[in-house]
């Protein structure tokens, strides 16, 4: 159930209007990196989630992600308030001062339609929980750069919260996915071919007229991966045997979705080495 109260989570102030950043703050309402894009991601995500602790996370914080795109619509309204009056503002977007009234509507800050593409939805829990994390990296910079683009005290302020709140989510949503137990790159449920899985290949080789060079990291040369140089180089090439999938190999948490498909070798949700934590959230008392 949801519930709507009267109270803004952050008190907006604008001292000076500006519709042109106006505009440029709908990325953050109708866009793909946007408050609803994640407010509908990780609910929904939460509606599939079979784990009820990663669920009530996944609900806590798409329902905050709502707040938010009420604070970030008022704040555009405030900046496109001239719109309404004044000509030259209303040239800065016919779209919104014409067709919209001077209002927030679903589009981005280009004009494009607000679209469910947006999503990430897997219905895989450490999946969607990667996809998350990422989600809040984008929108951090996002707001980060929206700031670098104001003098508006109140709008850098209404900002850096809700720049912040992206951190706080990009935590949570790593807790939850390191507490499930297993390890990092361990997906699904078929291992990936051994051998294989730790060649990094050399894609690009040669020297570019800018200085472009091959060069050697972490990425490919440590880690467990080492670097594999491609046949018309002289090189080995991938790794090509065949290899057969074998559906219940792979690591898994109790925690985990359950697998999809017809022929997983009957693999459900199999017990880790130890479960997976769940704590009880202790709501605040009035």
């Amino acid at each position: 159930m949801y519930h709507h109260v009267k109270k803004l989570m952050y008190t907006v102030r604008v001292d000076n209007p500006d519709p042109k950043f106006g505009k440029m703050l709908l990325e953050q309402f109708g866009g793909a990196n946007g408050e609803l894009a994640a407010a509908m991601q990780y609910s929904i995500q939460g509606f599939n989630c079979e784990d009820p602790a990663r669920k009530d996370m996944l609900m806590d914080i798409g329902t905050e992600e709502l707040s938010h795109l009420e604070v970030v619509g008022v704040l555009i309204r405030m900046h496109l308030a001239p719109m309404k009056s004044e000509r030259e503002s209303a040239e800065a977007d016919p779209l919104v001062a014409i067709a919209g009234g001077g209002g927030v509507a679903l589009f981005d800050s280009m004009g494009n339609a607000w679209t469910a593409n947006y999503l990430k939805i897997t219905g895989d829990l450490a999946v969607d929980l990667r996809s998350n994390i990422a989600a809040e990296a984008r929108a951090k910079i996002v707001y980060e750069r929206l700031i670098s683009f104001t003098q508006d005290t109140g709008s850098k302020q209404a900002l850096q919260f809700l720049m912040t709140r992206e951190i706080t989510h990009m935590r949570a949503f790593t807790a939850a996915l390191e507490s499930m137990d297993k390890p990092q790159f361990s997906i699904g449920i078929i291992k990936p071919t051994p051998g294989l899985v730790d060649e990094f290949f050399n894609a690009s080789t040669g020297e570019g007229e800018d200085g472009d060079k091959d060069i050697a990291g972490p990425w490919n040369e440590g880690n467990g991966l080492h670097l594999v140089e491609s046949e018309v180089k002289d090189g080995d090439g991938l790794t090509v045997t065949p290899y057969d999938p074998e559906p219940g190999t792979e690591n898994t948490s109790p925690v985990d979705s359950t697998p999809v498909g017809e022929f997983t070798n009957g693999t459900g949700k199999k017990s880790a080495s130890k479960p997976a934590p769940v704590v009880k959230k202790h709501k605040a008392k009035a």
